[in-house]
């Protein structure tokens, strides 16, 4: 019995070496999913849209509100001249804008979309590769750690696609058509020549068309963070599924 007390006591300090010289187990967090699935982003082969083709986005919107904004307080607030100036500024820089960013798009993206089944499969080809490869790191992780974020990321969608819909129902399957709608409201009195007409609205109507474009944008970037979550999800999933 002595020579058993003696052998387990120096096996403690046998383990505990050995428990320190592996270290502390690998912690997985989303923070990590994030930096690896945003490197995959930051490694596309195709380019990304330039400053320059966002801007002009965001000018054109800016624009289109603040042609709003003047034709609603004229003549009430600004006199009739400047706000003609003024609104015939606002929608050639609008316009400017959207067709800038329009062309922009179509510059880059038109080689790809030349060749759209042969670039659809190598774009398939390097997405696996990335993705086999963030699945057999997530394995190295423990499993129950995998466990609890695909618990916690699944409640999360769930709630976020509750939410989404109460605001915006199932706006992905519109498209582009609230745009086209918003734009229809600005221009449906306007004829060629009467540039001041295209923002003739009044105040409630330019309010409307406003939340319209801005819910749109808004819609479109929790899509992009649900679609985000969904690729957690996805690699959790598969992570889980040892073979």
């Amino acid at each position: 019995m002595e020579m058993m007390a003696e052998a387990t006591a120096a096996g403690v300090p046998e383990a505990a070496a050995a428990a320190e010289t592996a270290g502390p187990e690998p912690v997985l967090s989303f923070s990590w999913l994030h930096d690896n699935v945003a490197a995959y982003v930051a490694r596309s082969r195709y380019p990304k849209p330039s400053r320059l083709e966002r801007a002009s986005l965001w000018i054109g919107l800016g624009a289109a509100g603040l042609g709003l904004l003047a034709g609603a307080l004229s003549p009430r607030v600004i006199a009739e001249a400047p706000a003609a100036m003024t609104l015939s500024i606002c929608l050639g820089v609008e316009l400017a804008g959207f067709l800038l960013h329009l062309l922009l798009m179509a510059k880059r993206e038109l080689p790809q979309a030349l060749k759209l089944r042969r670039t659809h499969a190598v774009d398939m080809d390097f997405d696996f590769a990335y993705w086999r490869y963030l699945v057999g790191e997530l394995r190295t992780f423990p499993r129950a750690q995998c466990e609890e974020m695909l618990r916690f990321s699944t409640g999360l969608r769930q709630r976020m696609n509750e939410r989404m819909g109460l605001v915006f129902g199932g706006m992905q399957h519109l498209g582009i058509f609230p745009v086209l709608v918003a734009l229809y409201l600005q221009f449906r009195n306007w004829t060629w020549g009467d540039w001041a007409a295209a923002f003739d609205v009044n105040p409630v109507a330019g309010l409307i068309i406003w939340m319209m474009v801005v819910l749109y944008v808004a819609g479109w970037m929790l899509i992009g963070l649900r679609t985000r979550l969904d690729t957690y999800v996805s690699l959790l999933e598969t992570a889980l599924q040892r073979e």
